[in-house]
């Protein structure tokens, strides 16, 4: 009885198996006919030039390669200036073929990259990209003509590339708001060429701080002329108070006269980082402390800038050093300059 069963079990399962192949044709090959196309290459990344931080000298570059083939891709080849970086000769798909990978440690510079394609009749196609890697600062805002960072203990303005003239031995220290940070010593200060920095009748200057309450009154950015206590050209910002309070004001000259605009005041013992922003126009001035507005001045006229040709960083400097306000110990970092008056939501976005 059961080789009965047995044979029965297998005959049903012969008879299913045959079922299966029932109309299905059998595999056979198909000729791909003839080779008539060249194959395609692109370099599909980068598609430019390549732009960096200004604080990175190199790049793990990141770069795409496209090849395509109507009949069969035989080989692909990736030259970075004239050296051979990769090669590919196996393909999933014989006729298409992307990758991605990356070249480590590119240094700054001009760089050329070629991908060479050949297909499998030796009919061969490329392409080239010249390109610059380059970490040169792009302002942040429009309007932007003034950087210093501070960066690895250079006084560098970025967007010139070039340096102020030190008085002094002002420090360069870390711990500041973003890396290294301006820090000022007694008699010293930075002073800077202020051709192409302002508007005509408008600009903007902001930084972060860390107030040092002693001495305690001191300049902090000053424009003048060589008239000596002549507050009519240019603008002074400054501080002013204790050592537990320390206000933040402006003096902007007019031409016949001059503006006073009494700012905000920064808590000394809460030891923080405080983002100061002065804006001018040509009808008023205002100070914001951490992006909120401290206070604003209507200007009987424009700021008149009549023999000013530098500004001061730090100090009272040349032009504004009676009265007390000779250098300052604080720290000052991100240190920028425009030539218009900054919105408060311009001013908004830089707060963290």
């Amino acid at each position: 009885m059961k080789n009965i069963v047995l044979k029965i079990g297998v005959v049903f399962m012969m008879l299913f198996l045959a079922s299966c192949d029932d109309g299905i044709d059998p595999i056979t090959e198909v000729d791909s006919g003839p080779d008539l196309e060249d194959p395609t290459a692109q370099i599909v990344s980068p598609n430019g030039n390549v732009l960096i931080p200004f604080t990175d000298t190199e790049i793990n570059l990141d770069i795409e390669v496209l090849v395509e083939d109507d009949i069969e891709i035989s080989n692909v080849t990736v030259i970075l200036d004239g050296n051979t970086i990769r090669t590919f000769d196996s393909f999933l798909d014989y006729r298409i073929f992307m990758d991605s990978f990356q070249y480590e440690n590119l240094q700054l510079g001009s760089h050329t990259i070629v991908v060479e394609a050949t297909d499998m009749s030796g009919k061969t196609a490329s392409d080239s990209l010249t390109f610059n890697l380059d970490n040169s600062y792009l302002p942040s805002v429009e309007g932007e003509t003034f950087y210093m960072p501070f960066f690895e203990g250079l006084y560098t303005e970025l967007i010139s590339e070039s340096d102020p003239t030190v008085v002094g031995t002002p420090n360069i220290v870390s711990g500041g708001y973003s890396g290294s940070t301006y820090e000022g010593t007694t008699d010293s200060y930075l002073t800077f060429p202020i051709d192409g920095l302002f508007g005509e009748d408008a600009f903007s200057a902001t930084f972060w701080y860390k107030v040092n309450s002693t001495p305690d009154r001191a300049g902090i950015l000053v424009v003048g002329n060589d008239v000596p206590e002549n507050r009519n050209q240019g603008f002074r910002l400054f501080r002013e108070g204790s050592a537990t309070e320390q206000t933040i004001k402006a003096n902007i000259g007019v031409g016949a006269a001059e503006s006073w605009n009494d700012g905000g005041m920064i808590d000394v013992t809460a030891g923080e980082w405080v983002h100061v922003a002065l804006t001018v126009s040509a009808t008023e001035s205002k100070i914001y402390l951490n992006g909120n507005l401290q206070n604003t001045t209507v200007l009987d006229s424009s700021i008149d800038w009549t023999d000013c040709t530098d500004i001061t960083i730090g100090a009272g400097g040349e032009t504004f050093s009676y009265w007390g306000h000779l250098s300052d110990l604080s720290l000052i970092d991100e240190l920028k300059l425009y030539n218009k008056a900054l919105s408060q939501v311009e001013i908004s976005s830089m707060q963290p």
